[in-house]
């Protein structure tokens, strides 16, 4: 009894093997539609010395950032290794940006020697997007139950909220500090509240790599890797390029004309 089983289990694992060796992802879908969610870094590429509703300073170069993102899409496929997608998401690319600055003070007010003061400014934003990404996706691998895809297409993204708080901080000497409200600090807020100067719609492109697993003939989990390219300022009163690097996971969810049957050369 034992042993049939057995020889029952193995033939059922390479019927299944098979059938997946000859199945192919898009050959009898009419369409498909994926949910994900997923961690978002980004990176700032900022000229700029001040934006609507923040304290002059040095110039701020760059930055980086951390947040979630989760979306929706749909999937039309043009043949058996091309489709094209279309979808919404939710995008958290707030960050913060730093420079720094120094400038001589006096030891006390009745001594005539001088120390050099180092300064960090720093405005950390809260920044989320509802974009849009039209792409396409070509199959480059696909291998039992496993595909393999590449992606390239466009975004354009909507500014729902945005925020800022602007501090500086001394860094050297130890010594050194801020008087507010009679007590000496090392760390000041100079100035804070909502962004007002975005510049409307956000375009950007797309690239990336999506790997595919299939869990049935209907289902598949998905990951990918995908770069975000900005195409112009986020601000209209500042240089501000927001750039990112996504990484999502996701379930995908086919409509099919028919069950998959294995393919006869």
């Amino acid at each position: 009894m034992r042993s049939i089983l057995v020889i029952l289990a193995l033939f059922v694992c390479s019927t299944q093997i098979a059938l997946c060796q000859q199945y192919k992802l898009l050959q009898t879908e009419l369409y498909g539609m994926q949910v994900y969610g997923g961690f978002l870094s980004t990176s700032y590429a900022a000229d700029f010395t001040d934006f609507s509703g923040t304290v002059s300073c040095d110039k701020f170069t760059n930055g980086l950032g951390n947040g979630l993102t989760a979306g929706f899409q749909f999937e039309l496929p043009l043949s058996n290794t091309i489709s094209v997608v279309g979808g919404l998401g939710f995008h958290d690319r707030s960050g913060s940006l730093q420079t720094n600055s120094s400038f001589p003070i006096r030891y006390t007010s009745s001594s005539n020697g001088f120390t050099q003061v180092v300064m960090e400014q720093s405005i950390a934003t809260s920044m989320k997007f509802l974009e849009s990404q039209f792409d396409a996706r070509y199959i480059v691998l696909e291998r039992y139950s496993y595909a393999l895809r590449i992606l390239g297409g466009i975004r354009i993204g909507f500014p729902i909220n945005g925020s800022f708080t602007q501090q500086a901080t001394i860094i050297s000497p130890d010594n050194a500090g801020f008087i507010v409200n009679n007590q000496v600090v090392q760390q000041r807020t100079l100035s804070s509240g909502d962004i007002t100067s975005f510049a409307g719609l956000q375009a950007g492109g797309v690239v990336g790599l999506e790997p595919m697993i299939r869990i049935s003939p209907s289902m598949h989990l998905t990951g990918s890797i995908q770069y975000d390219i900005p195409f112009s300022s986020a601000f209209n009163d500042a240089n501000l390029s927001i750039a990112g690097l996504r990484a999502q996971c996701g379930i995908r969810y086919s409509i099919r004309t028919f069950a998959p049957s294995p393919i006869t050369p």
